[in-house]
């Protein structure tokens, strides 16, 4: 009994090797490896077969040669199964479908009104867009349905903890939703978590400690600690929208203010930014004689065209967020500091600002940069999430992973 479970467990550890090494490297022969790997060419090929037979790996080419046999290539089936993402904001729903190397093999936007539109609809209207693409590809090859929260996670329960900006989504358990839906793995990250790893992913690959910090309607951030996303115990690391900062703390305001809205983001988020900006104006034409702003792209064009609004929010925000940001680099140390949101469409005179007042605080430099993917990180960082996820289902069972759909 023994042997017959060190067989079946050495089997499954050489078929993870082979899957892994495929997969990442690309395509190979039998002969190479078990070279690579150490091990028999009767067990590789035993185990290869076994593989083609399921389409998880395909027979290529002929590799040319002089003498003998000419050797097969074969490659990982990266099309073998999907990957539907689906990424949910306060404004729009990104529905992606990727397969196992990540590749994006389709992509969609649905839009709508974040005043107008109830959490319970837009998930219906997510759900009716992942029908079409079952109906189109089968419900057999889809894998794993990678969700992005539009709030923050308790991550003991998996139900949306804090959606101070988003009405209607406390408590809303969009695993279990889905799950029940369509009845095929599910997993689910928060979307600045999932904007973290995307951006390691894609812009800073070989960088070991990098800190996220997205600005909008809020203030969040993650963390990558030697290479990893950190969450810590409760999924709490990284919640800097808390911290007691600002210029000047206001002790009554922030004992007395809305424990769902951090006092540190209250401060200087995007709908703060707003609220200075609509305040000058009010005090300078009068509550009558001026279109009140709503929305950041307004705010924008002013900071960019008229030196009173740049240097009202420069010296409204800049000093608060140069606190959050320079404490949260002296407790966590990092080689970069990445920042995303609408802060980024004040450009780069803003960040350069904003390095010189980090730098007053912290005793040296840490390359502190604007995101160049912008929202492109969140869905990144949702494949990369699923394909980590894929990885180690690989690991613990490959036999299983590639049986489990009816692809025979």
């Amino acid at each position: 009994m023994l042997k017959k479970y060190n067989q079946k467990f050495l089997k499954a550890k050489n078929q993870s090797r082979i899957l892994k090494i495929l997969k990442q490297d690309g395509p190979s022969t039998r002969a190479q490896l078990a070279k690579n790997l150490g091990i028999a060419r009767s067990t590789v090929s035993e185990i290869c077969n076994e593989m083609v037979f399921y389409k998880i790996l395909n027979e290529g080419k002929k590799i040319d040669g002089n003498l003998g046999k000419r050797p097969i290539l074969i490659n990982f089936n990266k099309n073998y199964y999907y990957l539907i993402i689906v990424v949910i904001t306060s404004s729009e729903t990104n529905i992606v479908v990727s397969n196992l190397i990540g590749e994006i093999i389709s992509e969609d936007v649905i839009d709508y009104q974040e005043e107008t539109i109830s959490a319970k609809e837009i998930i219906e209207l997510a759900f009716k867009k992942i029908d079409e693409i079952i109906n189109n590809l089968g419900l057999e090859k889809i894998c794993l349905i990678s969700l992005g929260s539009p709030e923050t996670l308790d991550i003991k329960t998996g139900k949306i903890k804090w959606a101070p900006y988003i009405k209607d989504w406390m408590g809303v358990d969009l695993k279990e939703l889905f799950y029940e839906k369509y009845k095929i793995d599910v997993i689910v990250k928060d979307h600045v978590k999932l904007e973290t790893i995307g951006e390691q992913w894609k812009s800073y690959n070989n960088t070991e400690n990098l800190i996220y910090i997205v600005v909008t309607y809020g203030i969040g951030s993650g963390a990558i600690i030697d290479g990893k996303l950190r969450e810590g115990k409760n999924g709490y690391l990284g919640e800097i929208a808390f911290l007691p900062i600002s210029e000047e703390i206001n002790y009554d305001e922030l004992l007395k203010g809305n424990k769902n809205l951090g006092y540190f983001e209250s401060q200087c988020d995007i709908k703060k930014i707003i609220e200075i900006v609509n305040k000058y104006l009010s005090g300078k034409y009068g509550n009558k004689n001026y279109k009140k702003i709503k929305n950041f792209s307004e705010v924008k064009f002013l900071y960019n065209t008229e030196k009173e609004i740049t240097d009202i929010v420069n010296n409204s925000v800049i000093k608060t967020l140069a606190l959050g940001i320079a404490s949260i680099i002296v407790v966590l140390d990092p080689e970069i500091v990445v920042i995303n949101g609408e802060i980024v469409e004040l450009g780069n005179d803003f960040l350069k600002l904003l390095k010189t007042e980090i730098y007053k605080i912290i005793p040296y430099r840490i390359e502190v940069v604007f995101s160049e993917l912008r929202e492109r990180s969140r869905i990144f960082g949702a494949i990369k999430n699923g394909l980590d996820y894929i990885d180690r289902q690989i690991d613990e069972d490959p036999e299983n992973f590639y049986k489990i759909s009816s692809h025979t």
